[in-house]
């Protein structure tokens, strides 16, 4: 296994539906390893906040399994199955589009995934949602896309701009965790990096430690929808 992940995903106090979407995706291609993650927060403030990031969520995994696979076989994929996402967003961008138009109803969500293969990854994001990659120290890779403290890009509402662009690596041992701004609006500096890392390779271990701190972020008050996915690069004969 060169990659273990895990989720957390929970309504939180106080609301009554759960406005996140998310997907996380492993497959093999060509021998290795490669995985999806996409955390999606539908904007509170619009309606059907719950149906603009499910869409986004089911087009962008069926994007993955119908050209995403096939893209990332090829060396050099991080650029190319990046631009190709972009067009996927676009896409959907047109299609939240024509709802407003024909039915009235204007919903956003934020979009926050990672495509990763062989230690490399792409990122890309548009919103309040957010990246990390822990390592040696916890880094944040995204930047809250907000003016005035409101949200300020998105798919859906506002109209398309391009999401943010990263690349990077993973080191043996490294993780990802991408989270909805409920999991990181009332998240301590450092807690990720204290919580998660260590020798410790099980998908089980990963859970557990995802829920504790988001019980620990709802004892301080957080009622937002909270939404969490990890992925570790594991090293070689680890995660089984």
């Amino acid at each position: 296994m060169e990659y273990l992940t895990a989720w957390y995903w929970n309504r939180g106090k106080d609301r009554r539906k759960n406005e996140d979407s998310f997907s996380l995706q492993k497959v093999k291609i060509g021998g290795r390893e490669a995985a999806f993650l996409l955390v999606c927060d539908g904007i509170g403030g619009l309606p059907e906040g719950e149906t603009a990031s499910g869409l986004v969520a089911e087009k962008m995994t069926e994007w993955f399994y119908g050209k995403a696979i096939r893209s990332m076989a090829k060396s050099g994929w991080q650029k190319r199955t990046a631009a190709s996402a972009i067009k996927a967003l676009q896409e959907v961008q047109e299609k939240m589009e024509r709802c407003e138009r024909e039915e009235g109803i204007c919903c956003g969500t934020t979009c926050t995934m990672a495509l990763v293969k062989g230690g490399a990854y792409a990122v890309l994001h548009s919103g309040d949602s957010r990246a990390y990659q822990i390592g040696k120290r916890e880094r944040l890779l995204t930047c809250d896309h907000k003016k005035d403290g409101m949200l300020c890009r998105c798919v859906g509402a506002f109209g398309f701009r391009e999401p943010d662009l990263l690349f990077g690596r993973l080191a043996y041992g490294d993780m990802l965790v991408l989270c909805s701004d409920g999991f990181s609006g009332k998240l301590p500096e450092g807690l990720l990096k204290s919580s998660l890392w260590g020798e410790e390779e099980t998908a089980a271990f990963y859970f557990k430690r995802l829920k504790g701190i988001g019980g620990f972020l709802m004892e301080q008050g957080e009622r937002d929808n909270l939404t969490a996915l990890v992925l570790k690069r594991c090293r070689k004969g680890a995660g089984k």
